[in-house]
């Protein structure tokens, strides 16, 4: 495979999926309006273009980033979990009094365990 024709290939995917993606856009502006209709706030008002488009983008940005968050919890969900949500053994707290008793701080400064 050549890489003119890999890039060719690749050029007619982006192309298609910007072509879907701006049709779920269109449909999701319409399904906007549809909502918001009876809100006595929105039947004032009428989308410019430019308006749509920031519309537009935003539900992509938004989508977007449920999708990565999601993906994230999943992946790295338990190891978060352990790491914040365990409560402290005895042993662990010990031993950070005992490292701020090293610091010799103020006793402002020092934690309050």
């Amino acid at each position: 495979m050549s890489s003119d024709t890999l890039r060719e290939q690749t050029n007619s995917a982006i192309q298609l999926f910007a072509l879907h993606l701006e049709q779920f856009m269109q449909i999701s502006l319409k399904v906007i309006k549809q909502f918001f209709a009876d809100s006595i706030f929105v039947k004032s008002i009428d989308f410019s273009p430019l308006q749509s488009t920031l519309l537009n983008v935003l539900l992509v940005l938004l989508l977007f980033t449920i999708v990565l968050i999601g993906y994230s919890w999943k992946v790295y969900g338990i190891v978060i979990t352990e790491k914040f949500v365990r409560p402290s053994t005895l042993k662990e707290i010990e031993e950070l009094k005992s490292s701020v008793d090293k610091l010799k701080l103020p006793k402002e400064h020092s934690p309050r365990i």
